[in-house]
């Protein structure tokens, strides 16, 4: 059973961000969402005005806001967690708190028991998360960053944070690679290199198309691992 992920967004002031941060999480197959003091406080009121700003960056991932919860405080937010992290590019604290790179997250993870669920923490845009904040968190995660611009935007950090725990999971598709093609036979990849030295000498002269030519001409026909038919569609080329 893979562990389940809540994001908690403490204080976020900007519909357009959290929507972004929705976006995120459903691309990654995140789907718990929690909201600590949201920028409207009377949330009965505005939460339509609310999941209408946040809907022109939540593209295809409404289901993220609308199932998303509001709580009072860090530790109502993150009830049922058994493993509670806070993010910080630590660039205006001394931190209290161990700091684990964003890749070393999912060993820290492996380590609950199947099944428990971890609340990773983001402060507000302007500010980050505050040192009594980090308190309640037993580690601080830090996405390492330039220096001259340490800080990321909410969304941005909520995106490169769900596509490390994905990973762990994973959560994306393997993408298709072109050596499952299938690949021309020996005897074709050397009846093209034939034709393209013949070629060569066709248009340069003795000077072209000898041993060492071939040889760069064979490694990079490997290299482009060109499937049959495309092998095919060449010597086709070649012959005219």
């Amino acid at each position: 059973m893979k562990t389940d992920i809540r994001i908690i967004l403490v204080k976020p002031r900007n519909p357009d961000n959290i929507g972004a941060c929705a976006r995120a999480m459903a691309n990654f197959g995140l789907a718990d969402l929690a909201l600590v003091n949201p920028f409207e406080s009377d949330w009965s009121e505005a939460k339509n005005v609310w999941r209408a700003e946040a809907s022109v960056s939540a593209i295809d991932s409404m289901e993220v806001i609308e199932a998303a919860r509001i709580f009072g405080s860090i530790t109502e937010a993150a009830a049922g967690c058994a493993l509670l992290l806070g993010t910080s590019s630590l660039h205006r604290m001394v931190p209290e708190r161990d700091v684990i790179l964003l890749k070393e997250v999912n060993a820290l993870i492996a380590r609950e028991p199947a099944g428990g669920k971890v609340g990773i923490v983001f402060g507000p845009e302007k500010t980050g998360l505050t040192k009594e904040d980090l308190s309640f968190c037993q580690a601080i995660i830090n996405i390492p960053t330039r220096p001259r611009q340490p800080s990321m935007n909410l969304g941005q950090s909520v995106a490169v944070v769900a596509y490390e725990l994905a990973a762990r999971d994973g959560a994306s598709a393997p993408l298709a690679r072109r050596g499952e093609a299938k690949e021309p036979p020996e005897h074709e990849l050397e009846r093209t290199v034939r034709q393209i030295c013949l070629k060569l000498k066709a248009l340069g002269g003795s000077a072209w198309g000898g041993p060492e030519q071939a040889r760069a001409i064979r490694r990079g026909l490997i290299d482009a691992r060109l499937n049959k038919n495309a092998m095919h569609a060449l010597n086709l080329l070649l012959k005219n």
